[in-house]
């Protein structure tokens, strides 16, 4: 039950955070950066317990008009914690922080970014995700090619474990002689 409301608020969050007219949206920038930071950071091995992101434009509360450069950058600044390996109760801090000046369909950040596990810098990227697809130019069409017939959709499947209840004991104050 509680699933099915997170699942939905996750939505509407999501949602919430798609940018205006092209934009760039702070939410969607820290949005992203928190899922591309901790799968990097798993990628290196590293046992992320949880990053929390927040985002801001420099030197202004809203982005002027027009595309996405250096100059419309947004702050990002992350903290989180680690297992450190050293047992199960050490932790270590984390944090990501740099400009981003660009969000590609939440798969993505462009920028600058610098990674630090317990202060010790842990990696430096300019992008970090896979922009791969969401930001190359669209083909002009070819009216000698075919058409490509359309894909159905693919399936989607739940599947949802639950435990076997325990075995029925005996009630102890059943008495059991003579059935």
């Amino acid at each position: 039950m509680y699933a099915v409301g997170f699942a939905g608020a996750a939505v509407i969050g999501v949602t919430a955070c798609d940018p205006v007219d092209g934009g760039m949206n702070t939410a969607a920038v820290a949005i992203t950066t928190d899922e591309m930071a901790t799968k990097e950071l798993e990628r290196q091995h590293l046992d992320v317990l949880w990053i929390s992101c927040n985002a801001r434009y420099k030197d202004r509360v809203t982005p002027s008009s027009g595309s996405p450069d250096r100059d419309t950058a947004v702050t990002v600044d992350c903290q989180g914690q680690a297992r450190n390996g050293k047992g199960s109760d050490n932790t270590s801090e984390v944090t990501v922080k740099g400009s981003v000046w660009s969000v590609v369909d939440g798969h993505c950040v462009r920028g600058n970014l610098t990674a630090k596990v317990d202060g010790k810098e842990w990696f430096r990227v300019d992008v970090l995700g896979d922009c791969a697809g969401g930001d190359e130019p669209e083909q002009p069409e070819d009216p000698d090619q075919p058409d490509e017939p359309d894909q159905p959709p693919a399936a989607t499947v739940t599947v949802t474990a639950t435990p076997d209840p325990p075995p029925q004991q005996p009630d102890p104050t059943c008495s059991c002689r003579g059935k």
